[in-house]
């Protein structure tokens, strides 16, 4: 006991000495991320925060967030500058699996000196004002298991001094904790160019760094853990979340945008016995593909608590509605077959669906933004549906003038002319004179409307 509390004066007169306290933690060789928060603003629970971030210059950019996931977390990105010789800090808040939106009125983050890139280091020195709340979440200073994220891009310099810059997702990213009572103490302006006791964290499965005083531009050592990273196994939850999102993405981009457009088109095209009941199935194969999707899909909404972000919403609404489109179907295809006329469950069926189709089809585009997909890949999407868009409106069209004047409307079943009688029944122009009831002088049997036989004189 004498011992420990001996170690406990040590340690106590090394943080009287160097004034501030920092914690460190380096999760990928290269990537460190540290953290101070002010004696006033942990007696408080209010106040600023003081961070770093110093990665390779090689990397596009990189990032650290406050918050458990993407969703709701308080994000800080930076990248190089138009100049290449220092670093442009982009807060940016998180709504999910996407590119996070700058945030440009909220946030009250700046750059302290030290910051900049040297030596093939990009090192950013922050002091945030409102790191305790921000809208989507919030922090206490006082958390021994803080939760903390971070990601990185490799690639050429963003190169850029718009704060709003796009980026593009991110090659690593994992999550942490970090104990906020270790980093506490001290009333820099500027901790990290100043004398600080720094205790460094580190990653899974390595060793922490000695400790020694921090020097201008960054902090170094530790001699004790403030927190931890996630191991291996958060790596493998990433691997099968990101293969999922990859298997919705495409299901759902099959669905709408091949297998749902081409069969509804089936009974514009196609003149073959049964043409309704092809299209019948090859809607319902596509709402079996939709349904797989839409399971795989809510999985990760309920994951990453997204369920009530618009791309989930509008998917169920959409899938929901789809139901009702294989009954809408029936009940006109039977009163058509008797009444060989146009009916309103025609209209709704037609008209239900295209609304449900094109809905679904901009959904998928909010879902290649929600999985932060490439622009490459967003703008693939984008041109696959602008293709389909354009033959689904030319065929529509095309089999529209043709059967403008039918009674049967624009359902692509089989159609006479304008002026055609009602089922059972031909018109008087395609019987021949006998059928009339007309002949050569002849008496011919013919029928009245109730169906009785009587001998009408025919003409010479």
């Amino acid at each position: 006991m004498k011992y420990l509390s001996t170690i406990g004066a040590v340690c106590g007169l090394v943080r009287a000495v160097y004034g501030d306290s920092v914690v460190k933690t380096c999760p990928q060789s290269g990537i460190c991320y540290s953290v101070n928060v002010p004696s006033t603003s942990a007696s408080s629970g209010n106040g600023d925060l003081y961070f770093q971030i110093q990665a390779p210059s090689s990397l596009q950019w990189v990032g650290l967030g406050q918050g458990q996931q993407m969703a709701g977390a308080n994000i800080f990105i930076i990248y190089a500058n138009q100049d290449g010789n220092n670093v442009t800090l982009s807060p940016r808040l998180g709504a999910g699996n996407y590119q996070p939106s700058y945030d440009q009125n909220s946030a009250q983050a700046s750059l302290l000196d030290g910051t900049g890139i040297a030596n093939g280091v990009m090192t950013a020195n922050v002091r945030c004002a409102n790191c305790a709340s921000w809208n989507g979440g919030s922090m206490s200073f006082t958390d021994s298991a803080s939760s903390w994220i971070w990601a990185a891009k490799n690639g050429d310099p963003i190169a850029s001094n718009d704060p709003s810059a796009n980026l593009n997702q991110h090659d690593y990213n994992d999550n942490f904790q970090i104990d906020l009572t270790k980093a506490a103490g001290g009333n820099s302006l500027n901790p990290f160019v100043s004398n600080a006791a720094t205790t460094s964290t580190a990653p899974a499965g390595s060793s922490p760094s000695s400790s020694s005083p921090s020097s201008s531009g960054g902090s170094t050592g530790g001699s004790s853990n403030g927190g931890s990273s996630g191991g291996s196994s958060d790596s493998g939850e990433e691997a099968t979340k990101h293969m999922r999102v990859i298997a919705h993405g495409i299901i759902m981009s099959l669905a709408f945008l091949i297998f749902f457009p081409f069969g509804a088109l089936t009974v514009r095209f196609l003149s073959v016995k049964g043409t309704v009941w092809i299209h019948a199935v090859s809607q319902l194969l596509a709402y079996a593909l939709a349904l797989a999707g839409m399971g795989i899909g809510v999985w990760l909404a309920v994951t990453e608590d997204m369920l009530n972000i618009p791309h989930p919403i509008i998917g169920l609404t959409v899938i929901s509605g789809l139901f009702l489109q294989p009954f809408l179907g029936l009940i006109h295809h039977f009163i058509y077959r008797k009444s060989q006329r146009r009916t309103i469950w025609a209209t709704g069926h037609v008209w239900w669906g295209r609304a449900l189709l094109l809905l679904g089809a901009i959904n998928g585009g909010l879902g290649t933004q929600l999985s932060d997909n490439t622009m490459q890949g967003q703008i693939a999407y984008g041109s696959i549906g602008a293709i389909v868009f354009l033959i689904y409106v030319t065929v529509v069209t095309v089999a529209w003038m043709r059967t403008r004047g039918s009674r049967g409307g624009e359902t692509g079943e089989k159609l006479g002319s304008r002026n055609s009688p009602r089922a059972g029944s031909r018109s008087r122009e395609t019987m021949d004179s006998s059928e009339r009831g007309y002949g050569n002088g002849r008496r011919v049997p013919s029928r009245d409307r109730r169906g009785r036989t009587y001998i009408e004189h025919g003409r010479r």
